[in-house]
């Protein structure tokens, strides 16, 4: 769902898409966890982008499908401002009820 709401944003604004963001080991649902700190562990340094070069310097659209405690979109935005991205701009499809945020 994400990927095709992705491509239809990149059409529609004349973007290129990249879906190369990864992770780098397996996480679990953010939803089953209670703390904060437990949501922030599960991942934190689990993504990654194998050339990101060609984001140095860009402005970035970050979609994802869902928002809980915002803790996957801080780290990605995170590794992203490391890389060299200039800005990030969260875009997510829902929020979940009763989340952090």
């Amino acid at each position: 769902m994400v990927k095709n709401f992705a491509e239809k944003i990149a059409r529609t604004l004349r973007i290129p898409i990249s879906n190369d963001l990864v992770k780098t080991s397996p996480t679990e649902a953010q939803k089953i966890f209670q703390s904060a700190i437990s949501k922030k562990d599960n991942v934190s340094g689990k993504f990654i982008i194998h050339d990101p070069g060609f984001l140095v310097g860009k402005k970035v659209i970050l979609i994802d499908d869902i928002i809980d405690s915002g803790y996957t979109i801080k780290e990605i935005a995170l590794y992203l401002s490391r890389i060299g991205v200039l800005k990030i701009v969260p875009l997510v499809i829902a929020k979940t009820v009763g989340g952090d945020i």
